[in-house]
């Protein structure tokens, strides 16, 4: 009996897991893009509420951001236009220089 009562306690906390993690994606959204070398500052890059199929406005309401994964941020993303813009000139030698590709 207490077998029992173990087993469809985990059968109950494996299905909550499964639930969280889908819940938890199906929240998020990655977008990735190709930018040309020397990209010059305030450059376009794209407009990320167009790419999602949402409005500017939802796209501040669900307080989006753009994450870097060094300590210098390259971007700026506008949340009322959701305009994405390359901050300074990017130079991939500079960032990435013992590198052939560059991410």
């Amino acid at each position: 009996m207490a077998c029992g009562r173990r087993s469809a306690g985990s059968k109950r906390q494996v299905i909550l897991f499964i639930l969280c993690v889908c819940v938890c994606q199906s929240g998020a959204e990655t977008l990735r893009y190709s930018l040309a070398e020397e990209m010059e500052r305030d450059s376009l890059v794209a407009n990320i509420a167009k790419d999602l199929g949402i409005s500017p406005s939802q796209l501040a309401a669900r307080k989006a951001r753009v994450v870097s994964e060094g300590d210098e941020q390259l971007f700026r993303l506008n949340q009322n236009t959701g305009v994405l813009t390359a901050k300074e000139s990017l130079d991939r030698e500079e960032i990435c220089p013992q590198s052939e590709t560059c991410t």
